[in-house]
């Protein structure tokens, strides 16, 4: 097939339809790559949602459907990454270490932002809450147990797999409305240009 054979042309409307409908109905998170503030989903989640999607019920003229099984979806992701509309990535667990890192520094900003508190203060609030604040440990430690954090990176093998690997979205559609701000703004730009043309009446 010519698509397979050239996987970097360019998008099909058909492709951009599904890339849409992915970001629209599959569960997207929020982190951070590369100090980049990104949305990725999971593999086997997308997977599931085409499953029951437009494209895997016959169509109007009983025509056969895009997506019949999962290998045919795998198959087809697999296509749109190497489209560029996402890339595959490698979850990695975030060590204790790192996270008590963040810890001090957020410790610190909050320290310089609202100030010190006396001693003497502190330690009367340790004394009242004693039984109260170790009772808050350890549920913020089971909290951490339960949900460990992960930080992404660059997989070496990009194509797409069906389970739990992460796949950071590059498709970024602008909505209209950021169209029609714009157009606004540029005609706003060109009228207040024109001031000197304008009638005397205006």
């Amino acid at each position: 097939d010519a698509e397979v054979m050239h996987p970097a042309s360019k998008p099909t409307s058909e492709e951009i339809a599904i890339a849409k409908w992915i970001k629209a109905n599959v569960l997207c998170k929020k982190t951070k790559f590369l100090s980049h503030s990104v949305e990725y989903f999971t593999a086997s989640k997308a997977v599931d949602k085409l499953l029951t999607s437009p494209w895997s019920t016959a169509g109007k003229n009983k025509e056969d459907p895009l997506f019949t099984t999962r290998e045919s979806i795998v198959k087809y992701l697999d296509l749109l990454l190497r489209k560029k509309f996402f890339h595959r990535a490698r979850k990695i667990p975030v060590s204790e270490q790192e996270l008590k890192a963040r810890a001090k520094k957020k410790e610190k900003k909050k320290e310089i932002e609202s100030g010190k508190k006396d001693k003497s203060e502190a330690e009367d609030e340790k004394k009242g809450d004693d039984g109260e604040s170790s009772h808050a440990e350890e549920k913020k430690e089971k909290v951490k147990k339960e949900k460990r954090k992960i930080r992404l990176d660059m997989h070496l093998e990009q194509i797409f797999v069906d389970g739990n690997d992460a796949y950071v979205w590059i498709y970024d559609p602008i909505p209209y409305y950021y169209w029609l701000a714009g157009g606004g703004v540029v005609l706003a730009a060109v009228a207040l240009c024109l001031f000197p043309l304008w009638p005397p009446v205006v």
